[in-house]
């Protein structure tokens, strides 16, 4: 089969392409529509805790905003970092942290893209040496340590994927036991934003001789902050 004919098959299998439907037909779900399980919270954020570190992530387990602020603020001290790209306040699941950031310090700088090229090229000029991304996270998987993002307005990529450093706010209620069980609570997920990414770790580039890199294509370094 030549290029051509390849690619228009790919194309054309793409179009009619859906997500598997919510129920009992999910490869690999643990109860009833996969929105419910009888595994303890507690044990699925041990379980996705587990995973994560060992894909080189990082999890912390907080229990209110004033720790929420003090974590994020020692990984910016770390990197001696005084801003941050982050989501839109609705969407980071923690009301108030912009402020108690904003109040401690930190400069907060939000995304909105032109649709211009030219005045598009000189906003992410403006936050091309921003550091750390902040943002929600739609979803845990117990099972692989990954993390679902669904951007949309107020929910950029850029926050996730440019920064070298990423941060993730996850409530606890929103991880799953695997992949299946949050496509059954969320039915729409694919069609509710621009975009559904799930990440597992920090960015892993390999070559062919097999030799890791981290942060080639992402983030090199991932937080997830687990809240009640």
């Amino acid at each position: 089969m030549d290029r051509e004919k390849f690619l228009a098959r790919i194309k054309e299998n793409l179009r009619h392409t859906r997500l598997p439907e919510a129920g009992a037909g999910h490869p690999g779900l643990f109860q009833g529509d996969g929105s419910q399980t009888d595994v303890p919270a507690s044990e699925l954020v041990k379980d996705f805790k587990r995973e994560l570190e060992a894909l080189a992530g990082n999890v912390h387990i907080l229990v209110d905003i004033e720790a929420t602020a003090e974590k994020i603020l020692e990984i910016l001290r770390g990197h001696q970092a005084r801003r941050i790209l982050a989501w839109a306040d609705p969407s980071l699941a923690l009301p108030g942290i912009s402020d108690a950031l904003t109040v401690a310090g930190v400069t907060i700088e939000r995304v909105g893209l032109s649709a211009d090229g030219v005045a598009r090229r000189t906003e992410l000029l403006q936050i091309d040496d921003v550091i750390v991304g902040l943002t929600g996270a739609h979803g845990g998987l117990a099972d692989t340590g990954a993390i679902a993002l669904i951007s949309g307005p107020g929910r950029s990529r850029l926050a996730s994927l440019l920064p070298p450093v990423h941060i993730a706010l996850l409530s606890q209620s929103k991880i799953y036991p695997s992949l299946s069980s949050f496509l059954a609570a969320h039915p729409a997920a694919a069609e509710t934003g621009s975009n559904l990414v799930f990440i597992a770790g920090p960015s892993r580039s390999g070559d062919i001789e097999l030799t890791l890199s981290m942060g080639v294509h992402g983030p090199g370094e991932v937080h997830v902050i687990i809240l009640p």
